[in-house]
Parts: C-alpha cells; sequence; structure tokens
C-alpha cells in the first residue's frame, strides 16, 4: 500500500506512549482495574496486614508471598495481579503480561485486565500489536461501548498493518467518543487512510487494465476491460 510507513510509526508510537503512561500509572496507582476490585489494601490484607503483621517491605519477598498463594491456588488472581504488578514495576513488562495472561483466562468477563495488558503490548519497548490486537478484540466484545478500547484497538491494528481493521476500529471510536480528546487527531488519520487506499486501488486497477496480453501468433496487443 501508499503508505507514509515512517509517519504510520512515529504516530502510533506517540498514542501507544501516551497509553501506556496512563495505563501504566493507574496499573500501579491502584492495581490492574475496577473489574478486579483489587488494591493495595486489598493485597496487604491477603497478605496478613490487616492483622498488625509487618508486611514484606521488598519486591523479592511480596514476589515470594504471591508465588507461595498460588502454589496453593494457581488460579488466585490476587497473586496474579500483585506478580504482575511486581514485575511491571521492576522494568520486566514481559512477565508481567505473563501473569495478566493467566488473572485474564481467570477472569473472562475482565475489560480492565485486558487493557492493561493492550498497554503493554502498544508500549515501544515491549510492542506486540497481534497480541494487543487480540485482547482488544476480546475487551471490545466484553464492552462494546468502551470508547478507548477501539482507541487502541485501531492504534494496534494500524500497527500490525491491518489499516481495514484499523478504520473500522477508528470508526467505531468516533461513534462513542465524537468529542473525545483524540477525536481530532482519529479524524485526520482516517481520512489519510482512506485517500491512500484510493489511490492504491485506482493505481492497482489502471495497472490491471494495461497489461498486454500475447495472442497465438506472438503479436502483443493491449488488454481491455469490459
Amino acid at each position: 500500500m501508499l503508505l507514509d510507513r515512517k509517519r504510520i510509526n512515529k504516530w502510533a508510537k506517540w498514542v501507544a506512549l501516551g497509553l501506556a503512561i496512563v495505563f501504566g500509572f493507574s496499573f500501579v496507582a491502584m492495581g490492574v482495574g475496577s473489574g478486579t476490585n483489587l488494591n493495595w489494601g486489598d493485597l496487604w490484607q491477603s497478605l496478613g496486614g490487616s492483622n498488625g503483621q509487618a508486611s514484606p517491605q521488598t519486591a523479592e519477598d511480596r514476589i515470594d508471598e504471591y508465588e507461595s498463594m498460588l502454589a496453593t491456588n494457581p488460579q488466585d488472581v490476587t497473586a496474579l495481579l500483585g506478580l504482575a504488578n511486581e514485575y511491571q514495576q521492576l522494568d520486566q513488562p514481559a512477565t508481567a503480561a505473563q501473569y495478566l495472561e493467566k488473572a485474564a483466562a481467570v477472569k473472562t468477563d475482565d475489560v480492565d485486565i485486558r487493557m492493561s495488558l493492550a498497554a503493554i503490548y502498544l508500549a515501544p519497548d515491549t510492542r506486540d500489536y497481534q497480541a494487543a490486537v487480540r485482547v482488544l478484540n476480546e475487551a471490545t466484545s466484553l464492552d462494546p461501548a468502551n470508547a478507548q478500547a477501539f482507541l487502541q484497538l485501531g492504534a494496534a491494528q494500524r500497527g500490525a498493518g491491518n489499516i481495514d481493521g484499523a478504520i473500522l476500529a477508528w470508526n467505531k471510536y468516533l461513534q462513542l467518543a465524537p468529542d473525545g480528546e483524540m477525536a481530532g487527531t482519529v479524524k485526520d488519520e482516517l481520512a489519510q487512510m482512506t485517500a491512500s487506499k484510493t489511490t492504491t486501488t485506482t493505481s492497482a486497477t489502471s495497472t490491471t487494465s494495461t497489461t498486454p496480453t500475447t495472442g497465438s501468433t506472438g503479436d502483443t496487443t493491449p488488454a481491455t476491460t469490459q
């Protein structure tokens, strides 16, 4: 396709970075999302902090506690999210994503976990557009009115090279948030993508219609379209 890949990557990186910062902050400060009703108080209470016992003071200690919880119950969402949070803070997003994936498999109806996963997969240092598309498709299926999920899905689809998918996702974002903070930028990008698709289609049609054909006598004549 006749697309300015350098411009696409720059725009997608800017969007992804902004989203990663927003979701990364909420990830560290409040846990992975309201859908899990998880916060630091819940975590410390699960570790015995509410009864006056000292909570682990180092990341290694907290990780050991969560791993012990998982040894008892491999589907303990509090432990899975706690480990994801610890590894995110240790700047190990790939490991954090592994635990979030496990939590998502348990909490099949949790949109926030999938949004946090998408933030990791869209971040410049851990970019995995296909994985982001997968979890964001799940998020939009679970919450079809989630404008931010469609905004991120458009960025993921575009990064993955699926321009049609990006157009569909961003048009849905504009339907849900016509006055959203990113609406103006999305409209500009949609206009340019549509123009690029039109140019590409016209070019391909023109090339096909002028492709020469060779007759039985070896003469070459221009092919005509009906």
